[in-house]
């Protein structure tokens, strides 16, 4: 078997689709049942041992312009709403690819676009569907991303041997939204990091100290600042608890820059004036496990998850989870969460309650948590995906 990726969502920041992206070629280099395994950055093409060097190396691959605040990031956000800016991108994109794909198709390989719009390709190809929040929330994402995604998504699904979806939720999503074939469309969850697991609280503790937390004191949620992740309500919720909860258990919000936020600063303002708020920043890796393993509650009451790694990941890492009762979130915790309306500012508010006042409860839902992440595996998602290359192999 010879398969081929589109190596884009490797550049650096590395965003979900690009963990995923990494995670599957991972997984794919250890077998020895593949002939041939490469992809495509530009007009290069990286073959195996490439490719496999990319995965460990994130800032091997030139970065795509990021910038977080200043006149930079506005110019940024300005420019990529202009019509056609993502369509021009892939258009530059294809040409350059053109050749190698040709190739490649020529040649038998499988082409797997793990990222929603596939190149046009003569041989065998998949695409993975992370979630279709662009058609369900529109008003949550640039306007020029909708519309490349509402222009090239129905090619790409047209084009393609078999979809893969993340969740049932989103697999079941997919059908009914652009009327695929029941079989043509293969649900495979995410899997968890083995490094996402509860630690002893003495290795957290310096880690706690600089943020002035306590083990086992503090809510924590992590999610880019964005409405979809419905930290308005999350805010409003925490700022409806009684005050000597605010004082014994503040919330951390650990979030990259996100947009359409400046309503929610404004809420954060007073509460983190107050220490009852606390943003950290840009949070190291080997930081966020130990934050993890040592919250109270992880709060994730997000309106829309094609999955919702972040809580899974909390689960795997001993802390008990709020999250929403809608869309693939149920799924993922299968029961071993405290679900609550995501609409609802005083549902969000009595379960944090509930959760932080219960420790029974919290000890309760630690112990389901840890059971359900472990089923939630990246060598699984593998195993599955290469059952699906395996039925469209010529």
């Amino acid at each position: 078997m010879k398969l081929l990726y589109d190596l884009n969502s490797l550049r650096p920041p590395r965003s979900g689709v690009g963990y995923y992206t990494q995670h599957l070629l991972e997984g794919l280099l250890k077998r020895n049942d593949i002939e041939e395994l490469g992809g495509w950055v530009g007009s290069n093409y990286y073959n195996r041992r490439s490719v496999g060097s990319l995965l460990g190396e994130e800032n091997s691959l030139q970065a795509g312009a990021q910038f977080s605040e200043g006149w930079k990031a506005s110019m940024l956000r300005a420019a990529r709403s202009l019509p056609g800016v993502y369509q021009g991108r892939t258009v530059v994109r294809r040409i350059k690819s053109a050749s190698l794909r040709a190739e490649c198709a020529r040649r038998g390989f499988i082409y797997h676009e793990t990222n929603f719009i596939a190149s046009p390709y003569a041989g065998p190809n998949v695409v993975t569907i992370h979630d279709l929040s662009h058609r369900h929330f529109p008003e949550f994402h640039p306007q020029a991303a909708v519309d490349y995604l509402d222009r090239n998504l129905p090619d790409t699904l047209k084009q393609v041997h078999k979809v893969i979806t993340v969740s049932e939720y989103t697999r079941r999503d997919a059908i009914d939204v652009y009327g695929l074939p029941e079989d043509k469309v293969v649900s495979i969850p995410l899997g968890v990091e083995p490094c996402f697991r509860p630690h002893r609280a003495n290795d957290c503790e310096s880690v706690l100290a600089e943020l002035g937390l306590k083990q086992r004191g503090f809510i924590l949620s992590v999610c880019t600042l964005q409405p979809r992740k419905n930290l308005t309500r999350l805010v409003a919720a925490f700022a409806k608890l009684p005050a000597d909860l605010r004082e014994a258990f503040p919330l951390v919000l650990i979030g990259a820059e996100g947009w359409m936020n400046s309503g929610l600063m404004r809420d954060i303002e007073r509460l983190s004036q107050a220490k009852q708020i606390i943003l950290p920043g840009y949070v190291a890796r080997e930081s966020l496990l130990k934050l993890y393993s040592s919250a109270a509650v992880f709060a994730y009451p997000s309106l829309f998850e094609g999955f919702g790694l972040p809580v899974a990941e909390a689960m795997a890492s001993g802390v008990a989870v709020l999250t929403s009762n809608v869309t693939s979130l149920p799924e993922v915790t299968a029961g071993a969460a405290l679900e609550v309306d995501p609409y609802s500012i005083d549902d969000i508010a009595t379960g944090l309650e509930r959760l932080l006042i219960d420790k029974a409860l919290r000890d309760t839902l630690i112990i389901k948590g840890l059971a359900r992440a472990a089923e939630l595996t990246w060598d699984a998602m593998v195993r599955r995906t290469y059952a699906v290359y395996s039925s469209i192999a010529a």
